[in-house]
């Protein structure tokens, strides 16, 4: 089993799109389904955080990321191999460019 370690950024990405759907889209019962997908992915990630492969963009893949995705989000993640850990780095809807803001932090 692998251990979840969420980063600052990730916790606050989660808590600003959870309340986007449930306040600004007024759709409280999609912000709970996005939320219950998102405690499926993990424990999906805690089993097996190799069964997604790195993401596609060379200089990302070279630091360690990968992706799953959650609905219309998308949660990246790097595992760390020495102390079974999987550090989630930001959860982002999937149509922003996030290769240009991954990149820069």
């Amino acid at each position: 089993m692998f251990t979840l370690i969420f980063s600052d950024d990730v916790n606050n990405d989660i808590i600003s799109a959870i309340h986007y759907i449930k306040n600004e889209l007024e759709a409280p019962m999609a912000a709970k389904n996005h939320y219950e997908e998102l405690e499926k992915v993990y424990l999906k990630l805690e089993k097996n955080p190799y069964r997604r492969p790195l993401v596609q963009d060379k200089y990302l893949a070279m630091k360690g990321y990968r992706s799953i995705n959650v609905k219309n989000y998308v949660l990246f993640y790097r595992i760390v191999e020495d102390n079974n850990t999987v550090l989630l780095i930001r959860f982002m809807y999937s149509q922003r460019d996030w290769v240009s803001i991954l990149s820069n932090e």
